[in-house]
């Protein structure tokens, strides 16, 4: 058993550092989770439980291991008044998730997990129409989690967890240097990384034997980010101003939202869960991002830092989802979910170009013996954005034909 616990630790090491991911809030956490659309709130019943609701992993006897992966092909088309439509270019990011508990006694258990709660990548080609605004946007994140259990009744359990984020954001875009006579672009990327922890607490009730209630509140995390501004300068703005744009060091500041979760689960008859949740996440603390860069940077700007404005709103997201035990060793999954988008009309750009979403979910899983194998396909489905032009590169247009396709597969073992 000790064995089983140090192999959990150390996949959980090593799966992070290959971390990446689409979307800026991903809740992609587990095969079966994304089939069920996230409903693992007040169900909380297999090792996922550590992303969705910690509390309920008292549910799990002796030690349980599960891990696997996501692949989110995403695509958007953004149309630009005058211009020819542009579509991203196709790309698939796999996003692992990764989770071990072990039952210390019959009112203690500790749980650890590795997943991501925030990722985005958008990838245009670096001539496009908005390519000053951005061309290549992505945001790369892990979470570790460490938590304990607590079984405080036989029907009311408590968690507490740790949550330590590493976060890495890069965007690329072109500068338009045709006001300092030059009629070629300027390749520009601003790359900082930061680590910084966070945390979480949970409860889990179960009032009667057809009802489960979860709740799960996650803290803000506040990233000071650290790193480079680069710019591929042309020959011509070298030899005019040779001290203008030189490669300088960066830093930013963001800080993630806070957001609570709330998950109610039916149980109709025995082969049967229905669950439907809400979560509500504060947006509202992303207002502006500021990027100050080093003194080698001496650009005709006045100053050496640049900041843009927000203003996102809090919103909600609304999960629902169905397991059928069609068999003992066979069940069948299916979601929907709705998910607002917090960017608000005057300041949407190129480096998230999206809008409320809605979510198609479907998937099965098999047990065989102590093994358990979850698959999971999930169709996301943007809602169409107009919008109006702005003096930063954004231009008059609309976001169209936005969807991705989400495959995940999970594999679990008890000890």
């Amino acid at each position: 058993m000790k064995k089983s616990w140090l192999f959990a630790v150390l996949w959980c090491l090593v799966m992070a550092q290959v971390c990446s991911g689409a979307g800026f809030a991903l809740y992609e956490w587990s095969a079966r989770g994304n089939a069920l659309g996230g409903t693992l709130i007040g169900r909380a019943d297999d090792p996922s439980a550590i992303a969705y609701n910690p509390a309920g992993i008292t549910q799990l006897k002796g030690t349980h291991v599960l891990g696997g992966v996501t692949a989110i092909a995403p695509d958007v088309t953004v149309k630009v008044k005058g211009e020819d439509s542009t579509s991203e270019k196709n790309n698939v990011f796999l996003v692992p998730h990764v989770y071990a508990v072990q039952q210390l006694n019959d009112r203690y258990w500790l749980g650890v997990g590795e997943f991501t709660r925030f990722g985005l990548a958008t990838d245009f080609p670096s001539n496009w129409p908005g390519r000053y605004n951005s061309y290549y946007a992505e945001i790369k994140s892990y979470s570790i989690v460490p938590c304990l259990a607590i079984k405080l009744t036989d029907n009311l359990s408590f968690a507490f967890g740790l949550e330590g984020m590493y976060f890495d954001f890069t965007k690329k875009k072109m500068k338009d240097l045709t006001t300092l006579g030059i009629v070629e672009d300027m390749d520009s990327q601003v790359h900082g990384k930061s680590f910084n922890y966070g945390f979480n607490v949970s409860f889990h009730y179960v009032p009667v034997k057809w009802l489960k209630i979860g709740f799960i509140y996650r803290s803000q995390i506040q990233h000071r980010l650290s790193g480079r501004a680069t710019f591929d300068r042309p020959a011509a703005l070298v030899l005019i101003h040779s001290t203008w744009f030189r490669d300088t060091d960066v830093q930013g500041d963001i800080t993630l939202p806070d957001s609570y979760a709330l998950g109610i689960t039916f149980y109709p008859f025995d082969k049967l869960s229905i669950e439907g949740d809400v979560v509500y996440t504060r947006w509202s603390c992303y207002d502006k991002l500021v990027i100050e860069y080093g003194d080698d940077l001496t650009p005709p700007l006045g100053n050496t830092q640049t900041s843009s404005k927000k203003d996102w709103k809090d919103v909600w997201r609304f999960q629902f989802g169905i397991e059928y035990k069609a068999t003992t060793n066979l069940s069948l999954r299916a979601s929907y979910v709705y998910d607002q988008s917090p960017i608000p009309d005057e300041h949407v750009d190129y480096l998230l170009p999206a809008n409320n979403r809605h979510l198609f979910g479907a998937g099965i899983g098999y047990k065989a013996n102590n093994w358990s194998v979850d698959f999971s396909y999930n169709y996301l489905m943007y809602e169409d954005r107009d919008v109006d032009g702005r003096n930063d590169g954004v231009k008059d247009g609309k976001f169209t034909d936005g969807k991705a396709h989400l495959v995940g597969l999970s594999v679990s073992y008890k000890f």
